[in-house]
């Protein structure tokens, strides 16, 4: 029985009603989890945690993947290499704390190039050549190890392994759980076939990976984990896209299909409606992408305090928002997104935003609103990958430890927010084409809620708990005017 997507089967039907004729050429976030691309929204190895990532290969057909880890301030790279599955394959990697900042290994035999450490103690060190000037020009930001500390991932199929001419595909295929020749996919870049020409045996991207991210705290015997968002039809040629292990292509920008596919509400209606917008050149191509993720409020919850030691922590993450605000892609800021990450902008690139919260009896808080401490910034999100507490006051946040955090004081201990990606900005905050009337309004947004109950040792037990919940988001699309549907 050939596995059919069930999100691609809904617009499919949708597309043939409403006559659309390049459903095939349309990249959209698939929410059965299947992709081409798959965002892991975040990592961290901060306050005693690391994190493990893990990705499945559903199709019989052995697969080239780019894995590119990013930091969370400017999502400048800390580690890229190429991973070759296995059909049916599924691999894992551990980012754990190295020195003074991150590193990566894995125990897991399927092949990568370079190979990667198998030991925690021997873990492979994150890099600071793409924002320490040694390499990159440095954006602003901080220079040293400790940036690597906490960040998000993205996964990219560049395309599938054949034996037309060198039997890469028998190289990379388990027998009796090895890959069969680990070391002719190694020599293949070392001066080999893949080295002249990164094309040799490797055919169309297929899709069908999926993915999640598990933060573990040992000490405190806790564990959130989460799925990976996947992109489908990331890709509308039949080409590979296979590239060296330390090239930054492909990346998140690297889409060939320029038109996406949107669920999302408009001016005059809740009722989302599907809004097929194409972004034809001169416009970048991720912002098909960034259409994807465009979500004008973010809604969660949070538990606090109210003697279960509670701790309440929004991760948010703009998986695309580096190539509209870093310098050394953009002469000036795009929008969405308002103002460059540069030295003159304290290193960090700040988007205003509106926040909202409610106790669990609808009861609002008085007064004003907003972080506290009071940023000088005022309210705003300043990175690529953000932590959001609730009620706290350290510099890091309890639970995962993160340094680049805002504080909410709700004066509640219960109960569920929501920050406004629009209404502070809404000349900014908008993604537009001159391709398309459709206009969407926000940030390109991904992430989460974790909460944690830490009760210490009952009765000779450690009773510690995590959960974590992905946030609620609404998107709205409208026409260039404002008040009408999206088409």
């Amino acid at each position: 029985m050939k596995r059919t997507s069930l999100t691609t089967a809904v617009i499919a039907g949708i597309a043939g009603v409403a006559g659309i004729s390049n459903m095939a050429s349309a990249v959209y976030l698939n929410n059965d989890g299947l992709g081409q691309v798959l965002i892991y929204p975040y990592y961290t190895v901060n306050g005693g945690n690391s994190t493990a990532i893990t990705v499945v290969n559903t199709t019989g057909t052995a697969k080239a993947v780019k894995v590119r880890f990013l930091e969370a301030y400017d999502s400048r790279e800390v580690l890229d290499f190429n991973l070759y599955l296995s059909h049916f394959d599924y691999w894992t990697a551990q980012v754990v704390p190295v020195g003074g900042g991150a590193g990566v290994f894995s125990n897991d035999n399927s092949c990568t190039v370079p190979a990667l450490p198998k030991t925690s103690g021997s873990a492979y060190p994150f890099s600071t050549a793409a924002f320490d000037g040694s390499v990159t020009a440095n954006d602003g930001g901080p220079k040293t190890v400790s940036r690597t500390l906490e960040g998000y991932v993205e996964l990219i199929e560049m395309g599938t392994l054949l034996n037309t001419t060198q039997s890469s595909a028998a190289a990379a295929t388990h027998s009796g759980g090895v890959p069969a020749n680990c070391g002719q996919l190694v020599k293949a870049w070392a001066g080999g076939y893949w080295a002249s020409a990164a094309a040799t045996d490797i055919g169309p991207t297929t899709g069908g990976l999926f993915g999640s991210g598990t933060i573990v705290n040992v000490n405190l015997g806790t564990i959130e984990g989460y799925n990976a968002d996947a992109i489908d039809q990331f890709y509308n040629d039949i080409l590979p896209h296979h590239t060296t292990p330390t090239s930054l292509s492909p990346s998140i920008s690297s889409n060939t299909s320029r038109t996406s596919y949107v669920f999302a509400s408009t001016p005059t209606s809740t009722v989302a409606q599907l809004a097929t917008t194409t972004y034809a050149v001169p416009a970048p191509s991720v912002d098909a992408i960034s259409s994807l993720f465009m979500a004008d409020n973010i809604y969660n919850e949070y538990w606090t305090s109210g003697g279960t030691g509670a701790n309440s922590e929004w991760v948010i993450t703009f998986p695309t928002k580096r190539f509209y605000v870093d310098p050394t892609l953009v002469p000036v800021a795009r929008a969405p997104f308002d103002v460059r990450f540069t030295a003159a902008n304290g290193g960090t690139s700040c988007s205003p935003i509106f926040i909202n919260w409610y106790d669990r009896e609808e009861g609002t808080a008085s007064g004003s609103i907003g972080f506290s401490p009071q940023p000088v910034f005022g309210n705003a999100l300043c990175y690529e990958a953000q932590v959001v507490t609730f009620n706290q006051t350290g510099a890091s946040s309890v639970v995962l430890g993160s340094k680049l955090t805002a504080n909410i004081s709700t004066g509640f201990n219960n109960g569920w927010a929501q920050i406004d990606l629009f209404g502070a900005s809404p000349a900014q905050h908008v993604l537009a084409t001159a391709s398309s009337a459709n206009v969407f309004n926000g940030l390109p947004v991904t992430g989460f809620w974790v909460t944690q109950l830490v009760n210490g040792n009952i009765g000779g037990v450690l009773s510690n708990y995590t959960a974590l919940y992905r946030h609620k988001l609404h998107r709205l699309c409208s026409t260039a005017a404002g008040t009408a549907a999206c088409s």
